[in-house]
C-alpha cells in the first residue's frame, strides 16, 4: 500500500508544479501585454497613404486581402469627418460611406484627443493611425475598419 500512496504524492506534487509554473507563466506574458508601450504614431511614416472611401472600397470588395495588407500597419487617411464622438476623455473620429454606412473610426492617443475633438462634420482633415482590421456585420451589412494609436497629420 505505501508504494502507491508514495506514487500518488509524487504525481500530484508534479501536477501542482505545473499548474503553478504554468499561472507564472501566464502572469509574465499579461505582465508584458499590459504594459506593452508603442512609439508616438506621430513621429511614425505611414506605410500607405489612401482616401477614406478608397480604402473602404479595398474592403468592401476583398476582405481578407485588405486585412493582410493593412492590418498593423501605420495608415495615412484623407477624408471629410462625418462625426466626432467622445468616449469619456477620449475622442473617436468617423469616416461614413452614405451609399454603403461602412465606415471608418478612429480612436485618438490621449494627447491628440483634445486636437481631434475639435474637429467638425465635414471637415477635410488626414488622419494618421495603426490599422486594426476590418470586421463585417452580417446583421447590418457593413464593413467597420478601426484605427487605433491615431493623430492628425500635419
Amino acid at each position: 500500500m505505501k508504494s502507491t500512496s508514495s506514487h500518488k504524492t509524487k504525481w500530484i506534487r508534479w501536477v501542482l508544479l505545473a499548474i503553478v509554473l504554468i499561472g507564472l507563466a501566464g502572469g509574465a506574458v499579461f505582465y508584458y501585454i499590459m504594459n506593452m508601450t508603442f512609439s508616438d504614431t506621430a513621429s511614425k511614416k505611414p506605410a500607405y497613404t489612401v482616401s477614406a472611401m478608397e480604402l473602404l472600397t479595398a474592403f468592401q470588395q476583398d476582405d481578407r486581402a485588405a486585412n493582410e495588407k493593412y492590418t498593423e500597419q501605420i495608415l495615412a487617411v484623407s477624408g471629410r469627418v462625418t462625426e466626432v464622438e467622445w468616449a469619456d476623455t477620449s475622442a473617436t473620429v468617423k469616416f461614413v460611406d452614405s451609399l454603403t454606412g461602412s465606415y471608418l473610426i478612429f480612436d485618438f492617443q490621449a494627447d491628440a484627443s483634445a486636437e481631434a475633438g475639435k474637429l467638425q462634420p465635414g471637415d477635410s482633415v488626414l488622419l494618421k493611425g495603426s490599422c486594426s482590421g476590418s470586421m463585417y456585420s452580417q446583421l447590418r451589412k457593413v464593413h467597420m475598419i478601426s484605427f487605433k494609436r491615431s493623430v492628425i497629420a500635419h
